[in-house]
């Protein structure tokens, strides 16, 4: 009897061991940060559209509401990385659902990448970037073109295989004569036709695609035509965030894109929310003019707000970065700051506050400007060693601390 007791009490110790295996390995697992480190609010500094925001996500978590909610990020090199809002992405589809991939580069770009999608395409494709001084191009939301050979197809490749059920793929596309094409990995060729008659610049073309066929799927440009962008969406309620960033890229470069195109692609897409994540690339000049910069910023804050007259807008002030070569800014930290990062802060906090938008302070949910150094000694490092981008662990740190931050308006 005590023999048949003690296997019982066996089976129920590696019951619970089970249990609670189960239970830690389904909790998603956040970045570790330095002790002590603040909480740092998103500032709602008279946002017409924020309080529709949060009814919203509140609104999806009831179920009371059935189409996504897209968010839009437009950053530097920060957003382009995708692990900052490839973080957040995750955490908002884990709370609020799931609505698709979302908006990706027309094709590879050097140096950049998505966090769900591999885009791989030859050498013969050539990209065109906004943020050149001499550009040429009628740039799309996002800025970038890729300008593909004949007979240079383009695969996706997704990161995690998706099981049946339908998605749509989109594609921001121009074609001189012929129509772009589909082929699926089982080998079959769909043609893909636009029903738009209009003379616009770019033409958006759609498929019905099912998720078991979306790894693998190729896209067979024809000859002298261009790519603005690729969008993967998943037919279902919950979210999107479309990370659209250029490495290198200053605030101004918004000021680039086509005011017809971003006009038609805005309101197609009808975001909700619009991140703007620029000022690093602004803070390591040492010819920055505030007066400038904050024109452009203005500039750019109206503008889409004019086209996207639905959305809230969060600007995201410049994060902590520091330099070990001049010209740099001498201040009462053991790193050297960018000559011109405390001026571009101001500027964006200011800019804020006058234009009436949301606002999270990065830097200040790091530590501050001085905190740099705590970040790099952490284990693992928070920080990469150019002191200018986090890892990858540093990143979704960051991206933890604005979720939780927006958590406290939604609830």
């Amino acid at each position: 009897m005590a023999e048949y007791e003690e296997q019982i009490l066996m089976n129920i110790i590696k019951l619970c061991s089970l249990f609670i295996a189960v239970a830690v390995f389904s909790v998603p697992v956040l970045a570790s940060a330095p002790t002590g480190q603040p909480k740092v609010a998103v500032d709602d500094f008279g946002d017409p559209h924020a309080k529709a925001l949060w009814q919203s996500f509140r609104d999806i978590k009831t179920a009371s509401r059935r189409q996504p909610l897209r968010i839009v990020q437009l950053g530097d090199s920060h957003t382009a990385g995708d692990y900052f809002s490839g973080q957040l992405r995750m955490l908002l589809q884990r709370d609020y659902g799931d609505a698709g991939i979302g908006w990706l580069t027309p094709g590879y770009i050097p140096n950049q990448r998505s966090a769900q999608v591999l885009l791989r395409n030859p050498n013969q494709w050539k990209v065109v970037d906004s943020k050149q001084p001499t550009h040429s191009g009628t740039f799309p939301l996002g800025g970038l073109i890729q300008k593909p050979t004949a007979h240079s197809g383009l695969e996706i490749r997704v990161k995690e295989r998706q099981p049946q059920g339908p998605w749509m793929l989109h594609l921001w596309l121009q074609a001189s004569q012929s129509p772009w094409q589909v082929k699926y990995p089982t080998g079959a060729v769909h043609t893909l036709k636009s029903h738009d008659q209009s003379h616009a610049a770019w033409r958006r073309v759609s498929i019905a695609v099912d998720g078991s066929q979306l790894h693998g799927i190729k896209l067979l440009p024809p000859r002298n035509s261009k790519l603005a962008g690729i969008i993967i969406d998943k037919n279902s309620p919950g979210v999107t965030l479309d990370a659209l960033g250029i490495n290198g890229a200053v605030a101004a470069v918004i000021n680039r894109w086509d005011l017809v195109t971003l006009k038609q692609q805005l309101h197609w897409r009808s975001p909700e929310l619009i991140i703007l994540a620029y000022g690093t690339n602004e803070a390591f000049s040492k010819k920055f003019e505030p007066a400038a910069f904050e024109a452009s910023l203005v500039q750019s804050i109206r503008l889409l707000r004019q086209l996207s007259p639905k959305a809230a807008i969060l600007l995201m002030g410049a994060p902590a970065s520091a330099k070990n070569k001049p010209p740099f800014m001498k201040a009462n930290c053991r790193l050297p700051l960018p000559p011109s990062l405390l001026a571009v802060q101001h500027s964006q906090r200011k800019i804020a506050q006058q234009e009436k938008t949301l606002y999270w302070d990065w830097s200040a949910a790091m530590g501050g400007n001085c905190n740099v150094d705590a970040w790099l000694k952490q284990k693992p490092a928070l920080f990469r060693p150019d002191m200018v981008h986090l890892s990858q662990e540093g990143y979704q740190h960051s991206a933890d601390l604005l979720y939780h931050a927006l958590q406290q308006h939604i609830r």
